[in-house]
């Protein structure tokens, strides 16, 4: 994938709390303690991060509040919220998905009608919101990467919002150096460098260099921006 805008950019140094509602109803636990649902979706959109539209069955349909309900999917190509970047929103048979996220290892799509286990679905994500948040949140990695290499200091904490992004770092930044990380930024955009993405084995992540908050286990998915992060 290609980045195609220019960064405007704000810097914070003091951490903001996430103040965003999440609906989480119960799911069935009986389904969840024979391992029926748990890992049952396949992630589209690590594949292709591009696909807007794709077709799935309903495996299960409970009641989160009032007006909104959590759908599990045998397959989907809506991202859901984590590492800073909100969950993708659209329609799952023109039946309004007004947010994704994971919770128990499951990814939940909040609809705003219920959809009966078995029904098959046509998934469409709001494709103008997912790309907008894709460039924004890989705007983020390069600024990191810039910060990083200048200063050694860490992304500690990233924030998407819906106006303002913010990145909490674990040094201070020095004002005077701001414009210069931003034009940097942007050349990175004019660059339109390919973005690299690999998922190397254990043996071979054991070597690599790269930026973490967190101990990664598992299957690990390392993007690379050449030359920034």
């Amino acid at each position: 994938s290609k980045l195609s805008n220019v960064i405007s950019l704000l810097f914070h140094t003091k951490k903001i709390p996430d103040t965003n509602q999440r609906f989480c109803g119960k799911l069935n636990d009986r389904m969840l303690w024979k391992g029926l649902l748990t890992d049952m979706t396949e992630q589209l959109y690590e594949t292709n991060p591009y696909q807007k539209t794709f077709t799935a069955t309903v495996l299960s349909c409970e009641p989160c509040s009032r007006k909104h309900w959590n759908v599990v999917l045998d397959r989907t190509a809506f991202y859901p919220e984590g590492g800073g970047q909100p969950g993708d929103i659209g329609t799952l048979n023109d039946i309004t998905v007004t947010d994704t996220h994971i919770k128990n290892g499951i990814i939940l799509h909040t609809t705003t009608e219920p959809l009966a286990p078995g029904t098959q679905v046509a998934g469409c994500i709001d494709w103008n919101y997912r790309f907008d948040l894709m460039q924004n949140h890989s705007g983020e990695h390069i600024v990191s990467g810039i910060i990083h290499a200048d200063t050694q200091a860490n992304n500690v904490g990233f924030h998407m919002g819906k106006d303002v992004i913010t990145i909490d770092f674990d040094l201070p930044l020095s004002s005077e150096k701001l414009p210069e990380y931003e034009r940097l930024a942007n050349q990175a955009v004019w660059d339109n460098l390919e973005t690299e993405i690999t998922c190397p084995d254990a043996a071979t992540l054991q070597t690599l260099d790269y930026r973490s908050k967190k101990e990664l286990t598992g299957k690990v998915r390392i993007v690379t921006f050449p030359g920034y992060d």
